[in-house]
């Protein structure tokens, strides 16, 4: 590469039985990552051009051998250093993109890395190029070429179309996208002809978008003539686009409602609305509620809290045994209370703040319940929640539900309300309360999708925390380096 310190890098990835020469230079002798470099906008963007063992004698030479190949190249030749790195990828180098992306895709999140990848009919479910050259592929035991095949049964290629699906659907890492396919068949010699060889079910699937560049066959489309063919200019676009982009420096996203983060293996959304409203798996779900230190039934009559409105919602039949549910949890997980002077004229049995059972939908109509203890309630003190009692009771929910199949957990902001903490304060201390149980939890290892709801009364209305404080909050514990 021109510059190894270039703030972009363009990484061109030949297809194949090819190599960097032949894949990209027109008959003209026009050489396309040379065309590039005097495209007047592209000023310091470095531009590298990798090339690998797929002649038809590479053998055993496999498509995670090139990979290997590719992730050393780039970090010895300093490429990886750019914070955008573009891959430029005809036929299997986008393959070979693909798969680096989802090898080095916690490597690129953790250094803000950002991708852009231009394939240029690039196979994401197999080739029929392939096909034509199985017997031979097989013959000279090509692994590549075996690799491409285009066929349902094909498990590396379907395997690899799903893992780089869920890291675009992740928004982890943030991916530029851009694809071209061919227009026609291809020619060879002695009128030989071939059908389309990427054609766009197989090479369009990603970004939407797809170009099909007239008149190029799976060959030609990787050689434009001079700087007006369509796809030179495409990819100039595209990458102009790239460098005038801000980017995403902070790890946090926009979402559906609100604004999301990615948190160890975890991902933790903040959205806005009311939580006895928000939809729910109730197979995979826990909705995590607040109550006091005493777990005491009244609370879920209470409409003016998130239990008593929840409850209200979803189990307004079934309250009794909901109450009688939760009695029987608490005795099983902590025994028997400590009487505490709740009122100067009332006292009744603490099992402490900081706690959390869970208990089932009587109703079975909605997703099992936790009850964490964010607030105590003491004679001449009154109400009050404390963030260690939120640190201390995410710990515990998490140790609940670690060997639960529960895929997200979804709260209001604990700790405030009726615990007397400033909404925005709570909020932050929730969310780190989160990230720690997250992180270093009992269920570390188990992503989970944690939801929390800043209470909004309506679409019209203002929600409880703004939309800046709310990502300003997840900036703090979003993944970075």
């Amino acid at each position: 590469m021109d510059d190894t310190a270039s703030p972009m890098a363009v990484v061109f990835l030949h297809g194949v039985l090819s190599d960097g020469e032949t894949c990209w230079r027109h008959q003209n002798k026009t050489y396309w990552p040379d065309l590039l470099s005097q495209h007047s906008t592209i000023g310091s963007v470095g531009i590298y051009e990798f090339t690998y063992r797929t002649e038809i004698f590479s053998g055993s030479y496999s498509l995670g051998d090139v990979v290997d190949a590719l992730k050393e190249s780039l970090h010895l030749d300093g490429v990886n250093r750019a914070r955008k790195i573009v891959f430029v990828a005809h036929s299997m180098g986008g393959i070979v993109a693909r798969r680096y992306i989802v090898q080095r895709v916690d490597d690129l999140v953790g250094r803000c890395a950002e991708v852009g990848l231009f394939l240029i009919a690039s196979p994401s479910l197999g080739s029929s190029y392939a096909n034509w050259l199985g017997p031979i592929a097989k013959f000279m035991g090509h692994a590549q070429g075996q690799a491409l095949a285009f066929c349902q049964n094909n498990v590396w290629l379907n395997d690899l179309n799903s893992d780089f699906r869920n890291v675009v659907m992740s928004r982890k890492l943030v991916i530029y996208g851009r694809e071209l396919v061919e227009d026609q068949f291809v020619v060879l010699k002695r009128f030989l002809w071939l059908p389309q060889i990427v054609p766009p079910v197989s090479g369009a699937i990603y970004f939407g978008d797809a170009l099909k560049v007239p008149l190029s066959d799976h060959f030609s489309i990787a050689k434009p003539a001079d700087a007006q063919a369509l796809q030179h200019r495409v990819l100039c676009d595209f990458i102009e686009g790239i460098v005038q982009q801000k980017g995403n420096t902070t790890n946090v996203w926009e979402c559906p409602g609100g604004f999301c983060t990615s948190v160890g293996e975890s991902e933790i959304s903040i959205v806005t609305g009311r939580i006895e409203n928000h939809p729910v798996d109730a197979k995979t779900t826990v909705v995590a509620l607040p109550c006091d230190e005493y777990f005491e039934d009244h609370c879920t009559h209470d409409t003016r809290s998130a239990l008593g409105v929840y409850i209200n919602r979803h189990c307004a039949e079934t309250t009794l045994e909901f109450s009688n549910l939760v009695r029987q949890q608490c005795q099983m997980r902590f025994g028997v209370g400590t009487l505490q002077q709740k009122t100067t004229d009332a006292s009744s049995e603490s099992y402490g703040p900081g706690r959390a059972i869970l208990v089932a939908d009587p109703s079975k109509n909605a997703a099992a319940i936790a009850l964490v203890s964010t607030t105590t309630q003491r004679a001449k003190q009154g109400l009050a929640a404390r963030m260690s009692y939120v640190f201390d009771g995410m710990q515990e929910l998490f140790e609940l539900l670690a060997d639960k199949r529960i895929n997200e957990v979804v709260m209001p902001v604990l700790g405030a309300g009726h615990g007397g903490i400033e909404p925005s304060l709570a909020i932050a201390g929730l969310v780190l309360a989160l990230t720690e149980a997250a992180r270093y939890g009992a269920d570390k290892q188990r992503r989970k999708k944690i939801t929390i709801v800043v209470f909004q009364r309506t679409t019209q209305d203002q929600p409880e925390i703004a939309s800046d404080a709310i990502r300003k909050t997840l900036e703090l514990v979003a993944n970075k380096t």
